[in-house]
């Protein structure tokens, strides 16, 4: 059998005819609150929540499905009926799981995922599990029931009586339920009645509409229900008795509910035959006429008084119909009926005159709408629908609200009578009115509600709920009373127009507002408050989109001067008002013409065309192009920037292409110590024509140089000495200013930033890999040297943006908007595609003054020993001393701590190299480092352990198997730097996770050096690798790499350890050539 098949069995055996037809009404009726079905490989579980019909209680209940056995494997269920029946009958399926099951049946065929393997769920087998639980319903006859109502006169009772037959039969062709008891024992166990030859009822050959089987469903409740009534009351009247139920007072609003869709009659007690109704849910439509006599009011029901069915005054016949009406109407038409049971007119005395137009009439009204008055009465009274006008006004300091009510063309006080006319009053609207103004906080004296909560309540008040009165009427205020100020783009103006140079005017006006207030409107804008209270009285409302965008735009080119209206504004500052007037759709500002100019040429800088100096010494790429027409631009708009492309791009080389363009003016170039040689180099390599001096001696030849600067193109000095010198500086105007590594500025309270700040320069510009390593704070004291005031005074700035950054996105955004023009950012991988595989570059590094001393009094030394051979022979025959005092050398450049054991001056090598590592780190690079001194890579060690610098670290030492392991952990993440001495890690590693490889002395024999480079630059590598070599300024090692050019195949096979065998290169040297390895008479 199909699982259907074995569904449909198993629901048979364990679900009655009764729980599937409760089943079935529980899902008519919507109360099958959820379903969910969860399938694992064979078992699908159905989980349901079931709403009671009585709607008090929910029931949870579950089927599970083995879909191997194609059978049902358990229910549950938390009603009372089920647990009645959980032990007694395996698998008892309730009416709530019956209603369950048929529910999940629908849901099921919507779960693409159910396999159709399983044969259980498939839209197509869904439908067949229907066809057969429904038994085929589609091709059985389908049948009918009609009610017959009639009334009890004895005990004003409802009795209800059933004829039963095909759907086709005509009403006087239908048969009687002669015994209700015995049809429903033939329903639920689905036996056949028969009533005459022409028809059988048997419900297995046809079909009952959902109606129908919902009334056996309530007449089977009635039963139910007399079962406890019977055995404590023997002798009381059944509800069922033969062909006839008697409907229980409390339910015959129910049972009228349950028969509203069935063809009704109303038979004995009501007409003289059997009359068609209909039931109706609305209330009854009763009318009224009230007229006056001369002596009395009559009041008369024109179609007379509704019919109570039942004890319960529910229910109504009124006509024909039956009317099943709201519980206010059922409470509100008691006092009605018993009025008029006695008669259809009331007659009332005129002295009850005044009650009769200040209740009566209202209550009518309140009952129904069907009232006719009489002329006379008419005269007397309005009876127009109420409207209500609120008064808000001035008394001294208080603010009052006058509320009147409008009833036709009369107006007054809502807690007055109207003295013209008898008004017929809207209590219930007036009580309405008069509670939402007190939930305001208003309080009433002397018919006149009074405000006492202040300025803010007052505004919030007018600002939230004074639209909650108007729903009601009208509000107006008085000439003394003044409310919210509500602008709109209408009532602001602004106009820009070009001013003095780099500079416009921005002139504007908010409303008809003094300029004297936008001062303090400005202060309690930034202040966050939600209005600002002008001198007239008036509340600002500063909330109002179009202010609250015009005042953030106000705020953001404020310079301090408001008072006229008027301000002025630089460049930098207007072209963030062009893309935040385009941003926010802004149109009342004129003028915008000019501001987009100026952003059309940032938008277009790449169409820009700047010349490259034709004297330029390089090549630029592309990317580097783009920054030099960027650094241009700004300089044409007469602003600064920050150009903050990645280490290893080349912003000196952008930079110095840029100063080059301007040759001939002054140019102040400030960096840190370990770089200046370097930009030296630069400019000798890339701009030799231009004349730039390092300021780097004793203070008096700096101080002769810089009375001297007419005759130079470049000054290049350190942040320290900028601050020891800056007296002298700050008597010099430059044209261009660049910081190198500007992050040295980014404590706005240290000295390095006070000092670059206070030099004089027409344009400022920064360079820098990391524009901002930890705090905001950072961005704004670099941006405060290349466009001081852009990011306004630092006190604003914290208050604007530092303390709010957490608040908000808006915030970052604003930022963002601000800096984007003015900072041009490049990552390796942005310019991949322009970049050689390997960029290799020299650091120079300038020693310190007491590593120049020891390295100066070694190097003599040796070099007057060396002096004293007396001839090539006995020259020749020391070169194991003279390598000995080389090696020594090399050491000294690197960090005389290794061979001094009391030195106590710094390496300036490892210094720079640790501010190379941290810019690195900073900017998510990994990087090895490479030294052929064991003793140097552990003084690095200890330095790096200071700065918190995490490492791996290869020497000698390192077993085969360990060292797998560290370079395994360097290329899945672990640390960022790699030391490795020579010996090691010089061949057999692959690094390829790193993009940064620093030689920290250099090696003599080129081959060496690249196979070291080697470690990280390999065939696969994704990266572009940068090679720095750090080189002492002025030493061996400076004078090795200047050999390594003139005599690259000859040095490539000299001085390595190891290598003073036979036919050693190192012979090949000459005496000149050894000996001015060892001068330093250009050290100082």
């Amino acid at each position: 059998m199909l699982v259907e098949d074995l569904l449909l069995q198993r629901f048979k055996e364990e679900t009655t005819g009764r729980n599937y037809a409760k089943g079935q009404r529980i899902i008519n009726n919507d109360l099958v609150e959820s379903v969910e079905i969860e399938d694992e490989e064979d078992l699908v579980a159905v989980n349901g929540i079931v709403i009671s019909e009585q709607l008090f209680s929910k029931y949870s209940t579950k089927l599970e499905i083995d879909i191997r056995s194609r059978g049902i494997l358990s229910t549950y269920c938390t009603c009372p009926d089920y647990e009645k029946h959980e032990f007694s009958k395996e698998n008892y399926c309730c009416k709530h799981l019956v209603a369950t099951f048929y529910k999940a049946l629908g849901d099921l065929a919507k779960k693409k995922e159910f396999e159709e393997d399983k044969n259980l769920f498939s839209k197509k087998k869904e439908n067949k599990i229907l066809d057969l639980i429904l038994q085929e319903e589609t091709d059985k006859e389908e049948l009918k029931i009609e009610v017959y109502i009639n009334k009890n006169e004895w005990s004003n009772s409802i009795l209800a009586e059933f004829k039963i037959g095909t759907k086709s039969m005509s009403s006087n062709k239908l048969y009687i339920l002669k015994d209700i008891e015995q049809f429903l024992v033939a329903y639920y166990n689905r036996i056949p009645i028969k009533y005459s030859k022409a028809f059988t009822f048997d419900i297995r050959e046809q079909k009952l509409s959902t109606k129908d089987r919902e009334l056996i469903e309530f007449i089977e409740s009635l039963k139910e229900i007399e079962k406890p009534i019977k055995s404590f009351l023997r002798n009381r009247d059944t509800f069922i008795d033969g062909k006839s139920i008697k409907i229980p007072n409390y339910l015959v609003r129910d049972f009228f509910r349950v028969i509203k869709n069935h063809r009704i009659y109303l038979n004995e007690g009501f007409f003289y035959r059997a009359v068609e109704s209909e039931v109706i849910f609305e209330d009854v439509p009763i009318d009224f006429s009230l007229k006056d006599s001369k002596n009395n009011f009559e009041l008369s029901s024109l179609n007379g008084m509704p019919k109570v069915l039942g004890d319960r005054a529910d229910v109504f016949l009124y006509g024909t119909n039956i009317y099943i009406p709201k519980k206010d109407f059922c409470y509100k038409i008691k006092n009605y009926l018993d009025i008029f049971s006695e008669g259809k007119v009331i007659k009332i005395d005129k002295c009850e005159e005044e009650r009769v137009f200040r209740k009566l009439i209202p209550s009518l009204k309140d009952l129904t709408e069907n009232v006719v008055l009489s002329k006379n009465i008419m005269n007397k009274t309005v009876l127009e629908p109420v409207k209500f006008n609120f008064y808000f006004d001035k008394e001294g300091k208080e603010a009052t609200l006058t509320l009147k009510v409008k009833y036709g063309s009369y107006e007054f006080n809502i807690f007055d009578d109207c003295k013209e006319k008898i008004i017929y009053r809207d209590i219930k609207k007036e009580k309405e009115v008069i509670a939402l103004i007190e939930r305001f906080s208003l309080e009433e004296i002397n018919k006149k509600f009074y405000f006492y909560l202040g300025d803010e309540y007052i505004f919030s008040f007018f600002k939230y709920d004074v639209c909650k009165l108007q729903e009601y009427g009208e509000v107006y205020y008085s000439e003394n009373f003044k409310g919210i100020k509500s602008l709109g783009s209408k009532g602001i103006k602004g106009d820009i127009k070009p001013g003095r140079y780099n500079y416009f005017e921005f002139d504007f006006k908010i409303g008809d507002i003094p300029s004297e207030e936008t001062r303090e409107i400005l202060r309690a804008f930034r202040e966050n408050l939600k209005f600002f209270k002008l001198k007239s009285g008036e509340f600002l409302d500063l909330e109002e989109l179009e202010l609250k965008q015009f005042l953030k735009l106000l705020d953001s080119v404020d310079n301090g001067d408001l008072e006229k209206n008027c301000l002025e504004i630089n460049n930098s500052r207007a072209l963030y008002i062009a893309n935040y007037i385009e941003e926010k759709g802004i149109r009342y500002i004129k003028g915008k013409k000019k501001l987009n100019e100026l952003k059309s040429k940032f938008k277009n800088i790449n169409k820009l065309s700047f010349e490259v100096p034709k004297d330029l010494k390089a090549e630029l790429r592309e990317y580097q192009k783009f920054g030099y027409n960027w650094l241009k631009t700004l300089e044409h708009l007469g602003l600064g920037g920050i150009l903050g492309d990645e280490m290893g791009l080349g912003k000196t080389l952008q930079a110095i292409t840029f100063i080059l363009s301007n040759k001939g003016k002054k140019t102040l170039i400030v960096a840190p110590t370990s770089l200046i040689y370097n930009w030296k180099e630069e400019f000798n390599k890339f701009a030799p024509n231009l004349v730039v001096e390092v300021l780097n001696e004793g203070k008096d030849k700096r101080e002769e140089a810089l009375r001297d600067i007419e005759s130079k193109d470049v000054i290049i000095t350190t942040y320290n000495l900028l601050k020891r010198d800056l007296e002298e500086y700050k008597k010099i105007n430059f044209d261009y200013c660049f910081i190198d590594e500007a992050q040295a500025i980014k404590n706005p309270d240290s000295q390095n930033s006070e000092a670059v700040k206070e030099v004089n320069s027409e344009y400022k510009f920064a360079l820098t890999g990391t524009p901002m390593e930890n705090s905001l704070m950072e961005l704004w004291s670099i941006f405060d040297f290349v466009m001081p005031g852009y990011l306004y005074d630092r006190k604003r700035f914290t208050v604007r943006y530092y303390k709010k950054l957490n608040e908000s996105g808006e915030v970052l955004n604003e930022i963002h908007s601000l800096i984007k023009p003015f900072i041009l950012r490049r990552k390796k991988k942005d310019v991949i595609k322009e970049l050689p595989d390997k960029i290799e570059k020299m650091h120079l590094v300038d020693l310190g003054e007491e590593q120049k001393k020891v390295y100066s009094i070694y190097a003599n030394n040796a070099l007057s020993i060396m002096e004293k051979k007396q001839d090539a022979e006995e020259f020749n025959k020391s070169k194991i001393e003279i390598l000995s005092y080389i090696t020594k050398l090399r050491q000294l450049a690197l960090d005389p701590s290794v061979t001094i054991n009391d030195y106590m001056g710094e390496s300036a090598k490892i210094e720079a190299l640790v501010e190379i590592l941290n810019q690195g780190i900073e900017e998510g690079h990994k990087i090895l480092v490479f030294s052929q001194f064991t003793s140097v890579l552990k003084n690095i060690s200890s330095r790096l352990k200071e700065e918190k610098i995490s490492f791996s670290y290869l020497d000698g030492s390192v077993s085969s198997k360990k060292r797998i392991n560290m370079v395994n952990e360097f290329n899945e993440g672990e640390n960022s730097v790699f030391l490795i001495s020579l010996k090691a890690g010089g061949t057999g590693l692959n690094l390829t996770s790193a993009d940064i490889v620093i030689h920290f002395d250099p090696w003599w024999n080129p081959a060496v050096e690249n196979q070291a480079t080697d470690r990280a630059h390999r065939m696969g590598q994704k990266n572009v690798v940068e090679v720095i070599k750090l080189i002492a300024k002025g030493t061996i090692e400076e004078k090795v790499v200047a050999l390594q050019e003139e005599k690259k195949e000859l040095i490539s096979k000299i001085i390595e350890e190891g290598e003073l065998g036979a036919g050693s290169t190192f012979n090949t040297l000459s005496e000149e050539e050894l000996m001015d390895l060892f001068k330093v008479d250009y050290l100082g």
